[in-house]
Formats: structure tokens, sequence, C-alpha cells
């Protein structure tokens, strides 16, 4: 574990995978659990990912402000050509790594509580290509006010994956890094000794869908949102299983 500052974790102590794969078995079958069990492995893998990625990128930024730029700073940077480029590509490739793991979590996490609550049995199946998440949280909601109470907390969890100013910021970034161009990355320093940190790496302004978003320390950006997302991830995979655990004494009632 990383301390406070720092706090970039892989961890999951809570939720026990088994457990879902035990209920999931037992409620539904082992042909669900097949379907589930993918998604629900990467729910773990993702966050491992984003865990690599953001300590790559911040590790040889770190070594290379340390080892390489001392009192020549950025102008001896840009004397080293080749060495300077080459950091820029690596901390570019982890970066946007970094990203499209997180974004995606949200989706993983639609399909695996779409299978691993056999939501595909329902009348009118989700098409493949139409499980993410507005859609199953939607079908998530329409059963808490169709008489299951017990998707009530796990609902509000879902949504508060893909919401707030953070996650739109995610989203977009996400989106305009797939879709349309990189967004790159870029080392300010600081020549008046007033900031806390002499160096910062930032992103660089972007628009998409007709807003734009301002540069972003990256550093930040990478720690706090994978902080905010990673616990929820954790969250709903217990509150997974305590819905499960519910369907199962109704089921044996």
């Amino acid at each position: 574990m990383t301390t406070n500052q720092e706090s970039v974790s892989t961890v999951f102590p809570l939720w026990d995978k088994t457990r879902t794969e035990s209920l999931v078995t037992s409620l539904f079958g082992k042909k669900q659990w097949d379907k589930a069990h993918p998604s629900a492995r990467s729910m773990t893998d993702r966050p491992e990912f984003c865990h690599y990625h953001y300590h790559e990128a911040i590790g040889m930024l770190e070594e290379f402000i340390k080892n390489r730029l001392g009192e020549g700073g950025l102008w001896f940077a840009l004397h080293n050509e080749e060495d300077f480029r080459l950091l820029m590509l690596r901390l570019k490739a982890n970066i946007t790594a970094f990203v499209q793991s997180l974004h995606a979590l949200p989706d993983t996490c639609s399909h695996m509580l779409y299978y691993g609550l056999a939501l595909d049995r329902l009348p009118k199946p989700l098409k493949e290509r139409d499980i993410y998440a507005s859609k199953v949280l939607a079908i998530l909601e329409q059963q808490r006010d169709s008489g299951q109470p017990s998707y009530t907390k796990l609902c509000a969890l879902f949504r508060e994956l893909t919401t707030g100013d953070s996650y739109k910021y995610l989203n977009a970034l996400a989106n305009t890094v797939k879709h349309r161009s990189v967004v790159r990355s870029q080392l300010n320093e600081d020549a008046t000794g007033k900031r806390a940190q002499k160096y910062i790496l930032y992103l660089e302004p972007f628009n998409y869908a007709g807003l734009g978003y301002p540069k972003t320390d990256v550093r930040e950006f990478m720690r706090k949102e994978h902080d905010r997302i990673q616990p929820l991830t954790v969250s709903i995979g217990v509150e997974l299983n305590r819905v499960l655990e519910t369907l199962q004494r109704a089921q044996a009632s």
C-alpha cells in the first residue's frame, strides 16, 4: 500500500470473488457464471493495469528529473533531444493506457452485473453491444422499482461510478484519445521558484462534444480519479454478493 498522498492501489480486501462464483452458480447455474466470470476477473485486472501504468509514468518522470535535468533544467533536456523525446513517448504511452483501462471499468462492471444477476434472462435481453453502463443501470433501477428493493444500494453505487466532474473529464479524455487524437502531455518548469513543484507534467487543453477542457496536472488527475473509482468497484462487488445472497434466501423460502 502506498502513502495517502500517493494512494493509487490495487488492493481488493473485501470483495470475495469466490463467493460471487458460488452464489451465481448456485442461483443460475455454471453456464451463467461462465458468462459473468471474464468480466468479474477483469474488475481486478483493470485496476492492476492502472496501478502499473501510473507508477511507470511517475517513476520514469521522477528519475529523469532527478538524474538528467539537474541544474540545467528543461533547457538541458531540449539540447539532448533524443533522450527527452523518448521520455515523452513513454509517458504518453503509459498515460494513454492508464486512461483507457480506467475508463473501461464501468462498462466491464456492466457486463459483470448484467450476467452475474442473470439480467440476460429477462424479456427482451440486450444485444451484447448494448451492455454498457447507462443501459445496465436503467435495468437495475427497473428491477429495484418493480419489487426488488435489495437493488437499491447497488444502483446508487453504480450510478456514482459514472457521475461527477472528474468522471466527466475522464470520459471526455478517453473518447478524445480513442476516436480523435492523442491528448499530448507537456513538462512545465517553474523558473520563478515560487511553485511548490518545480516540474509539473500537464495534459494539454482539448475540446470534446462542444466543451473545452483546461490543461490538467497529470499526476493529480491519475491519482484522484483512480482512487475514486477503485474503491467503488470493490464496493459494487461486495454489494453484488449481498444482492445475490438476498436472491438465494428468497429462492429457498
